[in-house]
C-alpha cells in the first residue's frame, strides 16, 4: 500500500471496516495490529472484528490430519458445488460459534442449490419473455399482493440481518422465503394463474420480478449459482454484465397480507386431513366449509381451494346446514370449519384392515425394543450413541403407534 508514503491506495483501503478472521487468533494477530498500526499510522486498523468460530467434524472435534477428520474443501466443492460448501460454513452457525461441516451437511446445501436452479428454470420456461421488471408490478390477486409484499418485507429483514453482520439469520429467513413462499406457494398459484389469459401477463411479470430481486438477495451467499442464471435476463453468456455490480435490493418494511394467509391454514387443513386419511393424491374430495365472515374471501379464492388442496367441490354453508346423516372429519383453520365427507376419504373396511396390520407390525417392534433397552448387558456394552438412537426410535414408534389406535378409534 506504499507505507510510510501517503499512496492512494492507503488512503482508500486504511483504515478497512471489518476486520474477519478466527477468535483463536485474537491476542497474536488481532491485537498486534491494532498496536502497530496505532504506533505506525496513529490511528486503528479496521472498524469493527468479526470472529468466527473454528470448524468441527460432525461429533465436534477439530478438524486435524492427526484425527483424519479433515475435508478437503476442493474435493467437496468439486463433488457438491462450491456455492454448497459456502452455505455450509454461513447457513446455521452464529457469529463467534464454532461450526460442524460433515458430507451430509454439504450435500443438503446442494439440494437446495438445485432447488434455485429448478425454480429459476420454471420461471424462465413459463413467461412468454424473460426481460427485467425492474419496477414493482402490480398485483392483480390477493396471492399477487401476498408475495410481493413477503419478498419486500424478507429483503427488508435480511438486509437488516447482514448489516449487522448475522449472516446466518440472513440465509435462514432467504432459504425459506424462497423454498417455502416463492417456490412450494406461489408457484404453485403461478401455475393456476397463467392459465388465465387476464392474469398471464401480470403473473409473469411477478414471477421475473421475484426471480431477478431472489437472485440479488442470494448473490452474497451462491456468487456462482446466481451469475450463471443472472445471464438469462441480461442475454450475457460470457459474464461482462455481472450480477455482483447491480444495485442491492433492500426491500422494504411492507404492510404484509394478512388474508392470504388464512387461505394458506385452509389448504394446509385440508392436505392435512388427507394425509392423515392417506387419501390418494388423484383423487378429488368435497370439502364443506363454514366460513363465517370470511366467506366472500374464500368465494374469491375458491379456484386456489380446489387446485391446492385437490377439492373437487367447495361447499360454503351456514352452521345449520351440516348433514346430519353423514360423517365428518372435521377441523378449524384460523377460525373456519372445514368438514371432510368421511365416507370420501376411505374405505372403512380396507383401512381398518390396513391400520389393525399396521398396529401389530408397531406392537411387535415395541416390545423388541423396550425389551432390548431393559437388556442389562445391551445397556452395559453398547455405546452411548447407539443407546440414545434406540430411545429415541423407541419415543418415535409409540407415537406412531398411539396415532394408528387413534384412527381405529375414529373407524369403530
Amino acid at each position: 500500500m506504499g507505507w510510510p508514503k501517503q499512496t492512494a491506495d492507503l488512503k482508500r483501503f486504511h483504515p478497512t471496516q471489518v476486520l474477519e478472521t478466527g477468535y483463536d487468533i485474537l491476542p497474536f494477530w488481532v491485537a498486534r495490529m491494532i498496536l502497530m498500526t496505532t504506533y505506525a499510522m496513529k490511528e486503528v486498523p479496521f472498524e469493527k472484528v468479526y470472529l468466527h468460530g473454528m470448524v468441527r467434524d460432525e461429533q465436534g472435534r477439530k478438524l486435524s490430519k492427526s484425527l483424519g477428520n479433515g475435508i478437503d474443501p476442493l474435493e467437496v466443492s468439486a463433488k457438491y458445488g462450491t456455492d454448497a460448501v459456502r452455505l455450509s460454513l454461513v447457513i446455521g452457525t452464529a457469529p463467534g460459534a464454532d461450526s460442524r461441516i460433515w458430507d451430509e451437511k454439504i450435500a443438503g446445501f446442494r439440494n437446495f442449490t438445485n432447488k434455485l436452479w429448478n425454480i429459476s428454470r420454471f420461471v424462465l420456461t413459463s413467461v412468454d419473455a424473460v426481460r427485467r421488471v425492474e419496477k414493482r408490478p402490480k398485483a392483480k390477486t390477493m396471492a399477487d399482493f401476498w408475495i410481493i409484499s413477503r419478498l419486500q418485507h424478507a429483503a427488508w429483514e435480511a438486509t437488516k440481518h447482514l448489516e449487522n453482520l448475522d449472516f446466518s439469520a440472513a440465509g435462514e429467513l432467504l432459504r425459506d422465503f424462497t423454498w417455502n413462499e416463492f417456490a412450494d406457494w406461489y408457484l404453485e398459484i403461478a401455475k393456476i394463474q397463467m392459465q388465465d389469459p387476464e392474469l398471464r401477463e401480470s403473473t409473469s411479470k411477478i414471477l421475473l420480478y421475484a426471480l431477478e430481486n431472489i437472485l440479488k438477495l442470494w448473490h452474497p451467499f451462491m456468487p456462482f449459482v446466481t451469475e450463471a442464471i443472472w445471464g438469462n435476463f441480461t442475454g450475457d453468456s460470457k459474464g461482462k454484465k455481472f450480477l455482483m455490480i447491480e444495485k442491492w435490493y433492500g426491500g422494504a418494511k411492507a404492510n404484509v397480507s394478512k388474508d392470504f394467509p388464512i387461505i394458506q391454514d385452509v389448504i394446509r387443513s385440508i392436505r392435512n386431513i388427507r394425509s392423515e386419511y392417506r387419501v390418494e393424491p388423484a383423487k378429488k374430495i368435497d370439502a364443506w366449509i363454514i366460513a363465517g365472515k370470511h366467506e366472500k374471501m374464500l368465494k374469491e379464492n375458491e379456484s386456489l381451494i380446489k387446485m391446492l388442496a385437490r377439492v373437487e367441490n367447495v361447499v360454503l354453508i351456514k352452521p345449520k346446514e351440516l348433514p346430519t346423516d353423514a360423517e365428518f372429519s372435521s377441523i378449524m383453520a384460523s377460525g373456519i370449519e372445514i368438514h371432510l365427507p368421511l365416507a370420501e376419504l376411505v374405505d372403512a373396511a380396507k383401512e381398518r384392515e390396513r391400520l389393525s396390520k399396521e398396529r401389530a407390525n408397531l406392537e411387535n417392534y415395541v416390545r423388541g425394543l423396550e425389551a432390548k433397552l431393559a437388556n442389562p448387558e445391551f445397556a452395559a456394552k453398547a455405546p452411548p450413541a447407539i443407546i440414545e438412537k434406540s430411545r429415541a426410535s423407541l419415543a418415535e414408534k409409540k407415537e406412531e403407534l398411539r396415532k394408528v389406535i387413534e384412527g381405529l378409534e375414529k373407524l369403530a
